[in-house]
């Protein structure tokens, strides 16, 4: 009598699984971090924006210079009547535009060269790419806020020397120093709005026109409202928002508490609607 003996072979499917080390969720986002901060170093606009920053920085400098040399001609009955020399209103809202398109620049061109589609195969989990995005872009908002904000109040106080209010609103050169950090955390803000912008409409075209209309036409605009809608509708614009959150003297309408709520809700909104498209819809 013959005993056959029957061998168990293990399966192959498991046995590859196995081989294949499981990676956290953490270890995937930061290497996704990693991967879009060594993509927007070598996008081109990246560096571009950062010189039109500059540009807007220059400019912005000239104008207070004129105000400043406007001022110091004018009588001194009339002086009283000039406006404050704050560079957030002359500087920081093409600041907000320059840095803000590097936030959409990161996801509209990939939708443009096609290039999301390897970005998805290598990080299948749309929100953590979302996410990483987010993550870079804000550093860099923060860190181009901060950079030209420092520049601009430093340039400003040096213009303005010791000539008092209305033009100077900063006896001290370190009480702008909330006014900076304020107007840094803004433009971070816009750069994540930015790219929640470019998530949802996939264009640069129509990411940086919206973002312009956002930033700077509204804001102009506002002003041609009558008065009631021009402080309902110019309180809630982010170039707006830097003077409600620090408390400084200004005509609109949000206690400081208010400008925050609406500043995050930006994000959030801008976010939110992001992940939402970018899930549904087709990457492609």
């Amino acid at each position: 009598m013959t005993m056959t003996t029957l061998q168990t072979r293990p399966d192959t499917t498991e046995t590859a699984a196995a081989a294949v080390p499981s990676v956290s969720a953490g270890q995937v986002f930061r290497d996704a971090v990693a991967s879009e901060w060594m993509k927007v170093r070598t996008l081109r606009s990246t560096y571009a924006f950062f010189i039109a920053g500059v540009g807007a920085f220059l400019l912005g400098m000239f104008i207070l210079f004129m105000l400043i040399q406007s001022f110091d001609a004018a009588p001194p009955e009339n002086q009283s009547n000039y406006e404050t020399a704050d560079p957030t209103v002359v500087v920081m809202p093409f600041v907000m535009f320059f840095i803000g398109a590097i936030g959409g620049m990161l996801i509209t061109s990939e939708f443009t060269t096609r290039s999301i589609g390897p970005g998805l195969l290598a990080v299948p989990q749309r929100r953590t790419l979302l996410a990483a995005k987010a993550t870079v872009v804000g550093a860099i908002g923060l860190f181009g806020g901060l950079l030209f904000a420092l520049l601009s109040f430093s340039g400003a106080t040096l213009l303005l020397g010791d000539r008092p209010a209305p033009l100077n609103p900063w006896p001290n050169p370190t009480d702008a120093l909330p006014t900076v950090f304020c107007a840094a955390a803004l433009v971070m803000i816009t750069c994540i709005v930015t790219l929640g912008l470019g998530t949802v409409l996939r264009s640069t075209a129509s990411t940086l026109t919206t973002l312009g209309g956002l930033v700077l036409v509204a804001p102009v605009f506002a002003h041609f409202l009558p008065t009631t809608w021009q402080l309902r509708f110019g309180s809630i614009l982010l170039p707006n928002l830097t003077p409600q959150i620090v408390g400084a003297n200004h005509p609109w309408m949000l206690s400081q508490a208010g400008a925050v709520a609406v500043a995050i809700g930006y994000a959030v909104v801008a976010l939110g609607v992001a992940a939402f498209a970018f899930k549904r819809r087709d990457a492609s």
